[in-house]
């Protein structure tokens, strides 16, 4: 027996040999598998082949993938600018929110890039954590990639759903290469509540500026990206090197409120046993107890009312706010 959460790959090709598709239950036409292995190695003339034959080039693949997103993947300017003026869905995303833009970038492909946007390609999509391809760029360092995309039009301040933006990233990291390279002043540098163009960012963010431990701001990232994912082993080794617990994302989130909103509640309890603040509050005023709430995660707040932390409050849904014991 294959051991659980490992793909049996004898098993995948003795049903391959069967069946056009895939072990995802992804069935496809002898066609649109040649495709999918032409754009997976750089076979333009085989590419060229196949769509004068009538192949459909958005078939869909593994989770919501596309040929086209795979030859951006692997940097065949040649075969997606032949798919793109085409008529290739250049803006399609995947069930994770990728676009092939966003594979181009996360994989330094410029030219691909530049061929995308050329045919329509929305240079600042967004993923499904709202953020977009520059704001990856400057969280992996990717000073290349963040020039070209800015050159594309990438606009710096959209921010994902903790708050960061392009351009608040790169003032809390303090690289000057960086800070160069998206124009901003002297008198930003630091700033997280700044002004941002055509509206201000909300006042909050200016009393709620990141708290960070002594290992620095990408380190604490981690442990936010840690707790939201389920990382117990991750979780406790950050807290150990010391990272701040209670440390906020511009818009307030916690690590605890993060793991909560995610359903982790194996971690959000070892967070309140580590000493995790159950009273602050994000810039939408809410504590991390009412996230629970509002995300039914009965079972977080049923540890809670057992270690007498709450009062006034249903695990079952029916109280109107969940209460913290003072």
């Amino acid at each position: 027996m294959p051991r659980k959460g490992k793909v049996d790959v004898p098993l995948c090709k003795a049903v391959l040999s069967k069946h056009p598709g895939n072990c995802m239950g992804i069935r496809y036409t002898e066609d649109q598998k040649r495709l999918i292995t032409a754009a997976r190695e750089g076979q333009l003339e085989e590419v060229k082949d196949l769509m004068k034959s009538g192949v459909d080039i958005d078939c869909e693949l593994k989770y919501g993938s596309s040929a086209l997103m795979i030859a951006a993947s692997r940097g065949y300017d040649d075969i997606v600018r032949l798919m793109a003026s085409s008529g290739a869905k250049v803006n399609r995303r995947n069930k994770f929110g990728i676009s092939p833009l966003s594979e181009a970038a996360e994989r330094g492909h410029h030219k691909v890039l530049r061929t995308l946007v050329e045919f329509g390609a929305d240079v600042n999509m967004l993923h499904n954590n709202g953020g977009t391809a520059i704001l990856a760029a400057a969280v992996r360092r990717d000073l290349k990639t963040l020039r070209v995309l800015l050159e594309l039009g990438a606009n710096v301040d959209i921010e994902n759903f903790d708050g960061w933006s392009p351009r608040k990233w790169v003032l809390s990291e303090s690289d000057p290469a960086f800070i160069e390279a998206l124009g901003i002043a002297k008198h930003e540098h630091h700033e997280v509540g700044m002004k941002v163009e055509g509206s201000v960012a909300k006042e909050e963010l200016k009393e709620t500026r990141v708290m960070v431990s002594p290992v620095g701001q990408a380190f604490w990232t981690v442990f936010m990206r840690a707790s939201a994912s389920g990382d117990l082993e991750t979780v406790r080794r950050l807290i150990e090197d010391g990272v701040e617990i209670n440390g906020q994302s511009p818009n307030g989130t916690t690590a605890l409120m993060a793991a909560i909103k995610n359903g982790r509640s194996e971690i959000a309890c070892e967070l309140v046993e580590l000493g995790a603040d159950l009273s602050i509050c994000d810039q939408d005023g809410l504590s991390a107890i009412e996230w629970a709430y509002k995300k039914g995660l009965s079972s977080f707040l049923t540890v809670l009312k057992e270690r007498d932390l709450l009062s006034e409050v249903s695990v079952d849904g029916t109280s109107d706010r969940a209460t913290l014991v003072q």
